[in-house]
């Protein structure tokens, strides 16, 4: 099997069948579309001027932002940007599915089925809390291979810090910190930072190596619950002295790795 040359239009009016089949097969797979509100994690639209190639059809956004229909989108969940024509194929509308596509070679293009006219745009992840979107993306020729968003997986990892506050380590064993997500299960990694009342040093909480050069568990995050994470420091190590005691004083961060 070979590919098969098409004609170069002439002057002549029988060859503007050729510039028209010409035109067709270039055109085919073609994207420039842009989004609204791209780098931030507000709720974005297809923006003014995007122009795509659904199944044949050229569509073009001439006047405003077009928004982006909730479709089967909710909070935490991997969605798509799907472009669909109307009944009639005059118009398209936009809308979120968090069903995956499928690549259709002879469109060249990610479609619902290959049998489809609803073109897959691109991308967005919905974080546990409804109506935050993290890591938008559009598809291009240079990476429509490695964007496919597997739902559930994968997700972008975030960051947040909480201080600790008072916490006289000698005296108690344990803190309670109220870590405020939604969802506590899409917490991935926590880390402590102790400060020492002089504030010259910072410390891990979990482990030290003592002047013996022994590593110990001085600490650590005992419980992960709905609401609170509690921090504890174990008896006769690092962090039970008089060098931790002080109080009205911030005794460190917890930084808190989850998934959007």
């Amino acid at each position: 099997m070979a590919a098969t040359i098409v004609s170069t239009p002439a002057t002549g009016s029988s060859d503007w069948t050729g510039w028209i089949t010409q035109q067709g097969l270039t055109d085919r797979g073609f994207m420039q579309v842009s989004l609204t509100n791209f780098a931030t994690t507000a709720a974005s639209s297809i923006a003014a001027g995007s122009i795509m190639e659904l199944a044949g059809s050229i569509y073009s956004c001439t006047e405003t932002a077009i928004s982006l229909a909730a479709g089967t989108a909710s909070a935490d969940v991997a969605v798509y940007y799907v472009a669909i024509p109307s009944a009639g194929g005059t118009t398209c509308t936009f809308t979120m599915d968090s069903v995956a596509p499928t690549w259709v070679d002879a469109k060249q293009g990610f479609y619902a089925s290959a049998a489809s006219t609803s073109r897959y745009l691109g991308g967005t992840y919905i974080g546990i809390t409804a109506a935050t979107y993290y890591t938008k993306f559009i598809y291009t020729p240079d990476m429509v291979f490695g964007y496919l968003l597997p739902s559930g997986k994968t997700r972008p990892l975030l960051k947040k810090v909480i201080e600790i506050g008072d916490w006289n380590m000698d005296g108690t064993a344990l803190t309670v910190i109220t870590h405020g997500f939604p969802n506590h299960t899409k917490i991935r990694r926590i880390d402590v930072l102790i400060r020492h009342d002089n504030d010259t040093s910072l410390y891990d909480l979990e482990s030290m190596v003592d002047n013996e050069n022994t590593t110990v568990m001085s600490g650590g995050v005992r419980i992960i619950g709905v609401s609170v994470l509690h921090l504890v420091r174990t008896i006769n190590q690092l962090f039970d002295n008089t060098s931790f005691d002080s109080t009205s004083y911030n005794r460190g961060w917890v930084t808190i790795e989850y998934e959007a």
